[in-house]
Formats: structure tokens, C-alpha cells, sequence
């Protein structure tokens, strides 16, 4: 018997059970295309994490899924560090483009320095925040 329903997923297991369909059902199509995942993290000397970014690259184009530094590295140039570490990687892998979102509230004039540019955004939470999609050529 087959069922559809919602349903919780607190180990993420449902979720990675998808992710990993996606990839093989795009293989199927895109043979040839490789993806990785890089992530660059900061910690203290105890190893605590104090921040981190990670991204996806398919084929030629990495997608940043997080970035997030702790209040007390904020400001430090840290972000800034780990940010030009994830595109060196992701050039040394062969894309030759990154691109994220953020939200109105978070970190936009942060990538803007960094040289990414919006190229679309969508309102969001009824209008009070918006969405903004940025990219940036890595060649």
C-alpha cells in the first residue's frame, strides 16, 4: 500500500533520502557531472564552532546553502576570510559561478562588498522582508 502524508523528519533522513534521488535521477540525464560539497568552518581553541560557510557545486556553479558567524567573531573579518577560502575551493573545483539568498535583515551589503550582485528578489513575510538572490562570477 502506498501513502502520502506529512510528516516530521528530526534526523533529517527524509530529507537526505530525497537529496540523494534528486542526484541520481540528474546523473541519469547529466552523466558526467560531478558535485561536492565544501565547507570552511572556524573554531576556538577548544574547537568550539564560531562560524562557518558551506556551498554545493554542480557542474560549473556552487550554490552557498549557509553562512553564519557567532556574535562574538562578527565583525572580525572572519566572514570575509572564510567567504574568499570557499570561492578559491570552489574555482580549484571547477565552478566558474557562486550564488545564495539572503534575507532583507541578514548580511546583503556583506556579499555586495564581496562583489556579488542581486539579480532577483522576492518579497517575503507579507511584504515586511524580501528575498534577495545574488551571484557572482568566479573565473
Amino acid at each position: 500500500m502506498i501513502t502520502v502524508e506529512v510528516e516530521g523528519d528530526p534526523e533529517g533522513t527524509t530529507c537526505r533520502g530525497l537529496m540523494d534521488g534528486v542526484r541520481v535521477f540528474n546523473r541519469t540525464l547529466l552523466p558526467g557531472m560531478k558535485g561536492h560539497t565544501v565547507t570552511v568552518a572556524v573554531r576556538d581553541e577548544a574547537s568550539e564552532l564560531l562560524g562557518g560557510v558551506v556551498g554545493r557545486i554542480a557542474a560549473d556553479s556552487m550554490y552557498v546553502e549557509v553562512v553564519w558567524t557567532s556574535d562574538s567573531v562578527r565583525g572580525t573579518g572572519l566572514g570575509r576570510q572564510m567567504m574568499v577560502m570557499l570561492e578559491d575551493e570552489a574555482r580549484k573545483r571547477g565552478a566558474t559561478e557562486i550564488w545564495l539568498y539572503t534575507m532583507s535583515f541578514q548580511a546583503k551589503p556583506f556579499y555586495e562588498k564581496l562583489g556579488y550582485s542581486q539579480f532577483a528578489e522576492l518579497p517575503w513575510d507579507g511584504g515586511r522582508h524580501a528575498r534577495h538572490f545574488m551571484r557572482k562570477d568566479i573565473v
